[in-house]
């Protein structure tokens, strides 16, 4: 195996670890949404059908560090994105997430 393959192969792992990190804090420091923050993902069909005999569930999080900056996310086994603003996190969820599960 060539030294350019290996390094390849390596940042390709270090991409990896980050993405692992990065979602990992945002999982950390998750707290619920708004009643009027939940209504909106809702009436916005930003969606999964993983409640009690498939019954939607907002697709939409959010995430709130010590010092108090918030981000939405949305998320499947293969990807996540993450948007200062609801509202960007729903087309995230629409435009890209979606498409991922």
């Amino acid at each position: 195996m060539n030294l350019q393959k290996i390094i390849k192969i390596l940042e390709g792992l270090e991409r990896e670890v980050l993405f692992e990190s990065k979602f990992e804090k945002l999982e950390k420091n998750k707290i619920p949404l708004t009643d009027e923050e939940r209504d909106e993902v809702m009436k916005a069909k930003a969606v999964w059908h993983h409640g009690p005999n498939g019954k939607p569930s907002p697709a939409v999080w959010k995430s709130k560090t010590k010092d108090g900056v918030i981000t939405y996310v949305t998320n499947t086994h293969r990807c996540f994105q993450t948007a200062s603003t609801l509202k960007g996190a729903i087309n995230k969820y629409h435009t890209v997430v979606k498409q991922t599960s």
